[in-house]
């Protein structure tokens, strides 16, 4: 197993950690959530004949997204996290005038 694809399957697996951390999966979940994936992807390059960082994206195309993965876990209690507004927004503002 070479260097460059233990960084792309490291970089996938705290992708997948953060996302659980971010839907508030429980720490127990996240770690088995990482702990199959890992031995899940390892199986699967133990079955093939070149250990490359392409054949390693390949594998974990297969296995789904970091934000389908959480999903599936059930990391999701139904809601994604509200995206942050705009800095750009311009609030409204209030008539100031005390005629109304």
């Amino acid at each position: 197993m070479g260097i460059e694809s233990d960084q792309v399957v490291y970089e996938y697996l705290s992708r997948v950690g953060d996302v659980a951390q971010q839907r508030q999966l429980p720490s127990a979940a996240r770690m088995r959530l990482v702990s199959e994936l890992r031995n899940e992807i390892d199986r699967h390059r133990a079955r093939t004949t070149v250990d490359s960082p392409a054949a390693v994206r390949r594998i974990l195309d297969r296995l789904g997204s970091p934000d389908d993965l959480v999903d599936a876990a059930g990391g999701t209690s139904g809601v994604r996290p509200s995206p942050v507004p705009s800095p750009t927004a311009v609030p409204e503002q209030r008539d100031t005038d005390p005629r109304g």
